[in-house]
């Protein structure tokens, strides 16, 4: 006999229903099936067992910070940034290198390259021109173009960025704090002639520094 189902014959009196025994015994029957545990479907086991494993795994990621969201580059702040002076630590030639590539991914326009490095190292996020980019763009050198927005705002950005997702300094990096740490970053100043003698050549490095090499010797 199954604890949800009986028969007349179960009854302690079949033949009168009145009985206090067959009161009793119903009452008992009602109070076992109460009690009896609900049975768990193979679909919702699966269910409750799939949300266990998801939630165990994701304890796992997160001990290891795997789960970590990198920061928001715009909330970084910079020695120097409520000036907007910032030293610069890498070349124009190392900017270039890193706005083509960046440009080259196809995941953002120009024109909003613009503006994310214009709100990056400015506070009033004055507008820079597409131009801006092109002119500089299309200089070579370590310092050609370092008077403009673009050179500022693009090394906010980039190092920004850089903090933001955890990244190490690069090579290229480490050696122009070597050279600019504590000196105002990489000169920002405009183009300018220097008094050789006959024959002397005036070379400037990969870190922007200018020297004379007598007699055009390299």
């Amino acid at each position: 006999m199954s604890a949800t189902s009986f028969t007349l014959a179960d009854l302690p009196n079949p033949h009168d229903m009145t009985d206090p025994a067959n009161i009793a015994f119903l009452q008992q029957k009602k109070d076992d099936e109460g009690a009896a545990p609900k049975k768990t479907t193979s679909k919702k086991r699966k269910s409750e067992e799939g949300a266990s494993g998801s939630t165990a795994k994701k304890a796992k990621k997160a001990a290891a910070g795997g789960d970590a969201e990198p920061k928001d580059l715009f909330s970084i702040t910079l020695p120097g940034d409520e000036n907007a002076e910032v030293e610069i630590l890498d070349s124009c030639d190392e900017l270039r290198r890193k706005i083509n590539a960046l440009l080259r991914t196809g995941t953002i326009t120009k024109a909003a390259f613009l503006r994310d490095i214009s709100r990056a190292a400015y506070t009033d996020a004055p507008n820079i021109q597409s131009k801006q980019l092109t002119d500089f763009l299309s200089k070579k050198g370590a310092t050609a173009g370092s008077t403009s927005r673009v050179c500022y705002a693009s090394y906010v950005y980039f190092e920004k960025k850089r903090v933001a997702e955890g990244k190490a300094k690069s090579k290229h990096r480490k050696d122009m704090e070597d050279r600019w740490e504590g000196k105002g970053g990489l000169p920002q100043q405009r183009e300018r002639g220097y008094w050789v003698g006959p024959g002397d050549k005036v070379v400037q490095d990969s870190l922007g520094s200018v020297r004379t090499i007598p007699g055009g010797r390299f």
